[in-house]
């Protein structure tokens, strides 16, 4: 059976439709506040480096991961209290930004860390999750090492931000929908 792309294309979104899968474009954003998480580790100068190699910890404000929501991670700002040229320049092992849960705080949420050879305005990344498990946290890591360049004499310590800008899915009927489609506790 022959059929057009445009024939074909229909087909496929009715099927779609049909499974009644949850699109990020229906989020619920009248009861679906936005949320912001913050991240920051202090490196101080040791022997003309500052190493970051941090144990998770947990993120600011320190708010609960609620079960009965979804929460949509936006983008994620990466930064520090330098100048970005200082900070590129002086980079012996790029800075790695991991978040992990509380109650699997050795498995990192994401598949690899996120880079940062620069500063990361607004890094557009998409990742749709849930907790199985009440008064979840989040907690974070950095790890990487600048050594003190000419731009940073003087500096005793640098402090590295990861800002995540999120969306806390709490509509019911949006969030049984998306576990219903997607296994509870797995990231969706």
């Amino acid at each position: 059976m022959d059929m057009t792309v445009d024939a074909a294309l229909a087909r496929f979104v009715g099927g779609v439709r049909t499974l009644n899968i949850p699109r990020v474009e229906d989020l619920p954003y009248w009861t679906s506040p936005p949320i912001q998480f913050v991240y920051s580790s202090s490196a101080l100068l040791a022997l003309g480096n500052y190493i970051w190699n941090d144990a998770p910890s947990v993120l600011t404000p320190d708010r609960p991961i609620l079960e009965n929501a979804v929460y949509y991670f936006r983008n994620i700002t990466l930064t520090a209290d330098v100048e970005e040229l200082d900070y590129t320049t002086n980079i012996i092992a790029i800075p790695q930004f991991q978040m992990y849960r509380r109650g699997t705080a050795q498995t990192m949420m994401f598949r690899e860390p996120v880079l940062a050879p620069k500063f990361l305005s607004q890094f557009d990344f998409r990742y749709l999750w849930a907790t199985p498990q009440a008064n979840d946290q989040l907690f974070a890591t950095f790890r990487g090492q600048l050594t003190q360049g000419a731009g940073l004499i003087g500096k005793a310590q640098i402090t590295l931000y990861a800002i995540i800008s999120a969306t806390e899915i709490v509509d019911s009927n949006f969030t049984k929908l998306v576990k219903s489609v997607y296994p509870a506790g797995v990231s969706v």
